[in-house]
């Protein structure tokens, strides 16, 4: 079975989900690597390269409080361009996944943040198990 590069992200990121807590920054750094290894084997187009490497399957709500009220002005706006802005289509998205958003807002700079966090985080663990 083949799969497109999405689905095998989205795939990964369901077995990230999967692991404990405290296994969890590991299994996301091993996840990047193998795709990171798997697109240096096999080159994608451009276009493709340029998608968002790492969809992470963390709820907008789980996010610091100032980062979720620039997510909720930018959905707002969104929404408000396509003539959707209604409080159940606002506290919908605020309460999905990150990821959910892709169609609606530029959702990298928060996948960004996100995978440095994660970054520091398996760090400091490193240096404490030392």
């Amino acid at each position: 079975m083949a799969m497109t590069r999405q689905e095998l992200i989205q795939f990964l990121d369901g077995l990230v989900e999967l692991a404990s807590k405290e296994n969890k920054a590991k299994a996301v750094l091993v996840k990047e690597r193998f795709i990171s290894d798997f697109e240096k084997s096999y080159e994608y187009e451009k276009e493709v390269r340029e998608e968002v490497s790492y969809l992470p399957p963390y709820y907008i709500a789980a996010m610091p409080d100032d980062v979720q009220e620039e997510i909720r002005k930018k959905v707002i706006a969104a929404l408000t361009e396509v003539g959707e802005c209604t409080p159940e289509n606002i506290d919908s998205a605020m309460c999905s996944k990150i990821y959910d958003l892709e169609d609606l807002i530029d959702i990298r700079e928060y996948v960004r943040r996100m995978e440095e966090e994660q970054r520091k985080e398996v760090e400091q663990n490193r240096r404490s198990g030392r």
